[in-house]
């Protein structure tokens, strides 16, 4: 073989690896461009469902909300439990990438801290509470189908004026 062709063959494999090294970069850079992308993507059907609680009178204790699922039967499972604190006269949040569907909830004021609800002889609330739709019922607890809103892919809003 002569000097050339040596030359020639050695010019090729540089050539070829040079190539190769580019190709594995682009694949890997690509790679890592589509996994970044997937991870800040929400979820296909994905929705923000904002909580407004009105008319806090207190900046005592805590406002305990819990978010549940609505089924034919009636209630679903919690999708969610939070504690705010209270700000006078409106607390507001948001619920981040949850399904459309159907959900309600139900706030309880928790001024002494204990986490449990404070009532009076015969059973009534004595701490303020509130449910979705201000929902209210007739000697008791208001039907849970009365609390129920509707979640589109848009989000939605789970309002509840606290009872005093």
């Amino acid at each position: 073989m002569t000097r050339n062709e040596e030359t020639g063959q050695g010019l090729a494999d540089a050539t070829l690896a040079r190539a190769c090294r580019t190709a594995a970069v682009t694949v890997f850079v690509s790679t890592l461009l589509l996994l970044m992308l997937l991870h800040a993507a929400p979820a296909a059907h994905a929705a923000e469902v904002r909580v407004v609680i009105e008319d806090v009178r207190s900046t005592s204790g805590v406002l305990r909300v819990q978010v549940l699922t609505a089924t034919d039967a009636g209630e679903g499972p919690t999708v969610a439990q939070l504690r705010l604190p209270a700000v006078k006269p409106q607390v507001r949040a948001t619920l981040h990438d949850l399904e459309p569907g159907r959900y309600a909830a139900r706030v309880h004021h928790d001024l002494d801290g204990d986490g449990e609800m404070a009532t009076n002889l015969v059973g009534m609330p004595t701490e303020p509470w509130g449910v979705s739709n201000d929902a209210r019922g007739r000697f008791g607890p208001p039907p849970f189908q009365d609390m129920v809103v509707e979640v589109g892919v848009d989000g939605g809003e789970l309002r509840m004026t606290l009872v005093h």
